[in-house]
């Protein structure tokens, strides 16, 4: 096939994930299914910086899955627990026509943060994550960094479509549409207090790891002197 090793086919793929997830992602018409596949697109950051097995693309791996389980945790409750618990539907088509930026602002706000911070953002610990893993992968795999770096930008579009039709749309496109009013009128009721403290404390440990990268970086990198670690690099020719 004309690759090097397995490592190299396992790269190869780690970088297909990060596209073809993204690119899924865009497509979909299921808002859980918008946040189902964007997660394939960040294990793919993941297995990548695995594959490097140089400090700071292992460093960024272990940071990314930390990062992804709790911005991931986030995205899916406003989805499940805030948005489909109170219109019962997931349809991103339904939920354009609800205006439901102003039925529900603080629902709104939260998965706004919590796409600026998916989508790597600076400030947020996704920003970390992702950027030590492309450090690292440009050591190792110049290349498929660069064509990485598609994966982001298919997903700032999948988030920015979703985040649009979820909360912002204005309803334009039905005929008889009243500006301001929503076309599919729902009776939501207001977040509740543990939704809201749920919501902060997730937001607050993404923005202190994204601010104070080396309280995680400096407990993650010393695990990676272990004699495991050494003798995967030797194995590899690292």
């Amino acid at each position: 096939m004309g690759f090097g090793s397995w490592r190299d086919v396992f790269s190869v793929l780690a970088l297909i994930g990060i596209v073809y997830g993204a690119s899924v992602a865009l497509v979909q018409k299921d808002f859980k299914f918008v946040i189902g596949y964007s997660s394939v697109s960040h294990m793919g950051f993941v297995l990548l910086g695995l594959l490097t097995l140089n400090q700071i693309g292992l460093s960024g791996a272990v940071l990314q899955m930390f990062s992804h389980g709790i911005i991931a945790g986030l995205l899916f409750a406003v989805v499940g627990r805030m948005v489909y618990d109170r219109t019962h539907t997931r349809q991103l088509a339904e939920l354009s026509q609800m205006r439901l930026g102003k039925l529900m602002p603080f629902a709104a706000v939260t998965f706004t943060l919590a796409s600026v911070a998916s989508m790597g953002l600076p400030g947020f610990s996704g920003f970390v994550a992702e950027l030590q893993v492309l450090i690292g992968a440009w050591q190792a795999y110049p290349t498929l960094t660069v064509l990485a770096g598609v994966g982001i930008l298919v997903g700032v579009a999948y988030t920015l479509r979703a985040l649009q039709l979820a909360f912002f749309s204005d309803g334009a496109d039905v005929a008889g549409a009243t500006a301001g009013e929503p076309v599919i009128k729902v009776d939501v009721k207001p977040s509740t207090m543990p939704e809201r403290v749920g919501a902060v404390l997730l937001l607050a440990c993404s923005l202190v790891v994204g601010l104070f990268p080396g309280l995680l970086l400096r407990w993650i990198g010393a695990s990676f002197s272990s004699p495991l670690f050494e003798g995967l690099r030797k194995a590899f020719g690292q």
